[in-house]
C-alpha cells in the first residue's frame, strides 16, 4: 500500500465516527482500587491518571479514539483504548465500526498532529466535529481513487 502522504484526501471527523460520547466523571466521584482505568486529559500512559473500582453508571465503552478535549497542555492530543474505562468529562470518546488497535493507534497519531491548533487555550470539544484530517484512500486497478457511493465518510466519497 502507497501511503505518500500527498495522495491522502481531508475527512472529516463527524463523517469518521458514528458515535461521539463525554466522558462522564471526575476524580472526586471515584474510589481507589484496581478495577478499571480512570482516562482523562493526560498525554502519556495512554490518558490513564489512575486506577478505581468500575462504577457502572460512569463507564465508557473501549475500543475507541479518546480526543482530549481540555487540560492543561494536553489538549489537542489522541489516544487510543481498547478496554472499557472511567473518563473525565475532558474528553470525548469517538467511535467507529473500522477501529481496532492498528487503525486506532494509527488515527490517534494523525489526530495528535492537530495538537498545534489547541496550544494556546482553545477547547477542543467545541471544535471537534468539523476537524479534518488527512488520510490514505483506496485506489481503483488503474490507479483512481475508489469513490463511495453512498459518501459514508466523506462528502466527496
Amino acid at each position: 500500500m502507497n501511503l505518500n502522504v500527498n495522495d491522502w484526501k481531508e475527512f472529516k471527523t463527524s463523517k469518521l465516527f458514528y458515535d461521539m460520547q463525554n466522558g462522564k466523571a471526575n476524580q472526586q466521584m471515584l474510589e481507589n482500587g484496581n478495577e478499571c482505568f480512570y482516562v482523562g486529559a493526560k498525554k502519556d500512559d495512554n490518558g490513564v491518571m489512575l486506577h478505581c473500582v468500575k462504577d457502572e453508571s460512569l463507564m465508557t465503552k473501549g475500543n475507541c479514539i479518546i480526543f482530549i478535549c481540555n487540560g492543561q497542555g494536553s489538549v489537542g492530543y489522541a489516544n487510543y483504548m481498547d478496554v472499557d474505562f472511567i473518563g473525565t468529562t475532558d474528553i470525548v470518546a469517538g467511535y467507529n465500526d473500522n477501529l481496532n488497535e492498528y487503525t486506532g493507534i494509527f488515527l490517534a497519531t494523525i489526530y495528535s498532529q492537530e495538537r498545534p491548533k489547541y496550544s494556546f487555550g482553545r477547547k477542543w470539544k467545541t471544535h471537534l466535529a468539523d476537524t479534518k484530517i488527512n488520510l490514505p484512500i483506496q485506489h481503483n486497478a488503474d490507479g483512481t481513487p475508489f469513490i463511495d457511493v453512498d459518501k459514508k465518510y466523506s462528502d466527496d466519497g
